[in-house]
């Protein structure tokens, strides 16, 4: 056991903390700290992480990370290379989402909109048709009630009156329908927009503790993740049980999706969060931290009822 293994481990027990409740505290797997007690660093997935877990202990029992670097700074494995400068996650364009992912709302409305439109038109036409046609009939018929017996005047004018009565009468009708298809159109497609906005998701954080973020995911009915990555970066995935989900480093391109739907809670231990990104059903996950690039992300998931 190496000097800084055993000053570790006595701050722990003076702490009053077992590994197994520092592994809560700090989501760091038990093996691991198992392994920084004992100054073996070759169980750790990367030199890199291995200060980053020191430096999560030590602030899990009240050491100072920077004071205990400096006088254990021999014991510690070194990085290789530096770590690549990259822009603060502020920078970056706080409305990015993937392309083709996402419609907007009204971009789901035009095909409606166009049908509806083009309805009416039909039915306009075909009202004016029908105008035009009936004032021809009155003009032939007044014509030829020029040169007819007064008899037949009168029988011909009581007979256009009554067609006229029952022309107007259906004319009415189709316009009342028409009216009634269209309001009840426009009525769905409002239902439809309150349904699609009242089921919109909601994904805020909760509390920011250190380098852990808790967000809180709720009016969604799944729960998705995608995780795209544009820098090699170390990542552990367990659950509200501490059950390891995933556990693996991954490089520039790769890409993993994973269906937690059935879970309550998901924890990201993240080494590089400058070179992973998170969707949450497909929305982009915004770091509440961008001065840090070992982070700890929990997702509470509150299922939509």
């Amino acid at each position: 056991m190496s000097e800084l293994g055993v000053r570790l481990k006595t701050a722990r027990e003076e702490a009053g903390f077992s590994l197994d409740e520092l592994q809560q505290r700090t989501k760091i797997q038990k093996r691991y700290l198992q392994a920084i007690e004992e100054g073996d660093f070759s169980k750790m997935p990367g030199e890199f992480y291995a200060r980053a877990f020191v430096k999560r202990y030590c602030e899990a029992v009240g050491l100072q990370p920077d004071l205990i670097f400096e006088e254990h700074e021999n014991e510690l494995p070194k990085p290789k290379a530096e770590k690549q400068d990259l822009p603060p996650r502020t920078e970056k364009d706080k409305t990015a989402s993937r392309p083709g992912k996402r419609k907007s709302k009204m971009a789901s409305l035009v095909p409606s909109i166009v049908v509806l439109l083009f309805l009416i038109g039909i039915i306009a036409g075909v009202w004016f048709v029908q105008q035009g046609g009936t004032g021809d009939n009155d003009a032939v018929s007044r014509d030829e009630q020029q040169n007819s017996p007064s008899v037949e005047i009168t029988d011909d004018l009581n007979n256009e009156n009554e067609d006229g009565e029952g022309n107007n009468a259906e004319e009415n009708n189709n316009n009342n329908e028409n009216n009634e298809n269209n309001e009840n159109g426009e009525n769905n497609a409002n239902n439809d927009n309150n349904e699609n906005e009242s089921e919109e998701q909601e994904l805020s954080a909760e509390d920011v503790d250190g380098s852990t973020t808790t967000y809180s995911l709720s009016q969604a009915d799944d729960f998705t993740i995608d995780l795209e990555f544009t820098a090699d970066s170390w990542i552990n995935v367990s659950n509200a049980d501490d059950e390891d989900l995933h556990e693996s480093t991954h490089s520039d391109g790769d890409e993993i999706s994973f269906d937690f739907s059935g879970e309550s809670e998901i924890i990201f231990n993240i080494g590089n969060t400058y070179g992973t990104e998170i969707y949450v059903n497909d929305e982009l996950l915004e770091y509440e931290r961008d001065d840090t690039d070992h982070q700890y992300i929990v997702i509470q998931y509150e299922e939509s009822s």
